[in-house]
């Protein structure tokens, strides 16, 4: 356990950030891939418009159409996080309102949730594993086929695994902060756990009860365990 009081040193930190960039680009690639020329082209019996072959992300795609023709006639005050209560729609609708009303807008958006999801699951494995091992394991979640459906498509889980990830890292800074005696780690972890609870918030607004339920089961578990290391240290 003692990677848990281990800080990232300058080259673990340029290869974390070399890691994002690339999954950044293969999340792209992929997404414009699968959007722009398989489904449409290679599988067209598949597709529901634009390159789509998901029910709800067609649904949510009508929707962020009709909003952003709003947006664009009325301005962002017509903007609305659920219309129809679906935020997938829109959060598509502020890039269908920058740029073009078509799903492809919003692919750098969701490689970057997917990369910077990439990199939540690396820090996590690192505090348990060699860097190859954490690597190895992260590949696996960057590369897994049902990731295209929120790299690809236009989904809530990119935004909603996002969150849970954070949530997590707040957990383990909460813990490395108890032991190592830093505050300041402690601080950092409870601002991921409250932008891991908004991403969470909008993606699925129920799981947040779960969420913090699972906090209160596990924080005093981590406050329990803090004790007893102090204890003994004496």
């Amino acid at each position: 356990m003692l990677n848990h009081l281990q800080k990232m040193t300058v080259t673990e930190t340029r290869l974390m950030i070399l890691f994002g960039v690339v999954c950044f680009i293969y999340a792209l690639s992929a997404g414009m891939l699968v959007q722009v020329y398989l489904i449409p082209k290679v599988f067209p019996n598949f597709d529901l418009g634009d390159g789509l072959l998901v029910q709800d992300s067609s649904g949510f795609n009508s929707i962020a159409k009709v909003k952003s023709a709003e947006i664009l006639a009325m301005g962002w005050g017509a903007w609305e996080l659920r219309p129809q209560g679906q935020s997938p729609a829109g959060v598509a609708s502020v890039f269908y309102a920058l740029w073009t009303p078509k799903p492809y807008s919003l692919l750098p958006f969701n490689a970057l949730v997917h990369a910077l999801s990439g990199c939540a699951v690396l820090w996590v494995l690192r505090h348990f594993f060699s860097w190859k091992a954490a690597m190895l394991g992260t590949a696996f979640f960057i590369l897994n086929p049902a990731s295209l459906e929120w790299v690809a498509q236009i989904h809530r889980d990119g935004i909603y695994i996002l969150g849970n990830l954070l949530a997590l890292i707040c957990l383990l800074q909460f813990q490395k902060g108890l032991l190592a005696d830093e505050q300041g780690t402690i601080l950092w972890g409870l601002l991921w756990g409250m932008l891991g609870t908004v991403l969470v918030w909008i993606g699925r607004p129920h799981w947040v009860q779960v969420m913090l339920l699972a906090t209160i089961c596990v924080i005093p578990i981590v406050i329990y365990g803090w004790l007893r290391r102090r204890q003994d240290a004496k």
